[in-house]
């Protein structure tokens, strides 16, 4: 597991909630091996949270009203996975809370912030495990649809319209094809 290392000014302000929450989070990203993460505050009170891959940082608000949630803290470490870091998944905030919503439970306690879900933050926790399997699905979609997220937006307006994630069908993995001249197909 990672080791984690805070910097001074998150060590001054961080709760023993917030440490134990870094802690749970950093479990479940054994790709991140045994080398320090280090976490700070950010710079801004605005933002809640940032990462540098490359620098296998993360910094976070602990000074928001609320405390900080594992969502956030998934969604930033998911960002070392992506380059300059890691390079394990895509790089884009979207393909990062899709990424963070696939991994665990643990992340479903805020609506994510980039990718596009039909419901209000209070009725979150109701579509969190749906929208949690529509991603990874998209994931598994990616292998032969580049246009994966795309994929994964009509599924989850799908979801919107009718409450229910429909099982996967071999429409929904099949790539576009057009017609060229004398018999040849083109994928779109």
């Amino acid at each position: 597991m990672a080791r984690l290392r805070l910097t001074a000014p998150m060590a001054a302000a961080a709760s023993d909630e917030l440490v134990l929450q870094l802690k749970r989070s950093l479990a479940l990203f054994p790709e991140l091996g045994d080398a320090p993460v280090t976490v700070g505050v950010t710079a801004s009170r605005r933002l809640d949270g940032l990462a540098i891959p490359s620098d296998r940082l993360i910094r976070l608000n602990p000074y928001r009203r609320r405390r900080v949630t594992y969502y956030t803290i998934g969604h930033e470490l998911t960002h070392l996975l992506q380059p300059p870091g890691m390079e394990l998944i895509p790089s884009g905030e979207i393909q990062c809370d899709i990424w963070t919503l696939a991994r665990d439970p643990l992340f479903w306690d805020e609506k994510p912030c980039y990718l596009q879900v039909d419901c209000d933050g209070r009725s979150w926790r109701r579509h969190a495990g749906a929208v949690a399997s529509l991603c990874r699905q998209a994931i598994d979609e990616r292998s032969h649809n580049r246009r994966y997220i795309m994929w994964l937006r009509q599924q989850l307006e799908r979801y919107a319209r009718t409450g229910t994630v429909a099982a996967p069908s071999l429409g929904d993995f099949s790539p576009t094809v057009a017609p060229l001249a004398a018999g040849q197909l083109r994928l779109l």
